[in-house]
């Protein structure tokens, strides 16, 4: 089911071991490593006209994530706006995503995308509703910052905001890495992240493979903050 072209598909050097006789999916992230990033969490911030600013460049372990997102949500609680920057979000955990997408979305439970695979049952992801009212008011506008260093769940972020018609997206187009990967050692010295699953969209029926997340305001990488704030300014107006 994975495209004939995925983004994701990389050969990478490493330290010699025993091939893989089958997948063993991801190796877990260290909490010690998660903590010290605050959860790949790099900016949360308040300014002075109620707006609101939200800088994530991963999405990290859920066990451990978690509450540096329930901290951020709570600064940002009653905002008026809020610039969600994904512009060096580079994937990561699923279960993660879903939650920034609550907050976002303010729905409550909702799924989000199926996960097909070729070799066993789709997947599902939904967003849990465990939020409750702790989520940004639907009327808030929401302005969210992409480009070349948005990848795989940071373009799937972006592509389910854009979607459901909750976001503007500003910058410029990502890479274009929808397919689920999952690495493998072929050889003693040489790891593949081979595609595994498709992800598709419950609203538009399919995804970003190939062809990226397109901004609905494309702008240069250094206008792409300006732009984002004066769209939030104009609509206080």
């Amino acid at each position: 089911m994975c495209h004939r072209t995925a983004r994701h598909l990389t050969l990478e050097l490493t330290a010699p071991a025993e091939p893989d006789v089958a997948a063993a999916g991801w190796p877990p992230v260290p909490q010690q490593d998660i903590e010290r990033r605050a959860g790949f969490l790099r900016r949360v911030e308040r300014f002075p006209d109620g707006r609101g600013c939200l800088a994530i460049d991963g999405f990290d372990d859920i066990r451990y994530a978690a509450d540096y997102l329930r901290g951020a949500f709570a600064v940002l609680r009653g905002v008026e706006g809020l610039v969600l920057d994904l512009r060096h979000n580079g994937g990561g955990a699923v279960a993660t995503l879903t939650l920034l997408a609550e907050f976002v979305l303010g729905t409550g439970i909702e799924q989000l995308a199926n996960v097909r695979y070729r070799d066993r049952p789709d997947h599902q992801w939904w967003t849990s509703g465990l939020l409750g009212a702790a989520h940004l008011p639907t009327g808030r506008p929401v302005a969210v910052l992409i480009g070349p260093g948005t990848y795989s769940s940071g373009e799937t972020m972006a592509y389910h905001l854009q979607t459901r018609g909750r976001a503007r997206l500003f910058g410029q187009r990502t890479p274009g890495a929808a397919d689920h990967v999952t690495p493998i050692r072929v050889t003693p010295s040489v790891v593949a992240l081979i595609p595994e699953a498709t992800t598709i969209d419950v609203i538009s029926g399919t995804n970003w493979e190939g062809t990226g997340v397109v901004p609905d305001v494309p702008c240069e990488s250094g206008d792409t903050s300006d732009a984002a704030l004066d769209w939030l300014n104009s609509l206080a107006k």
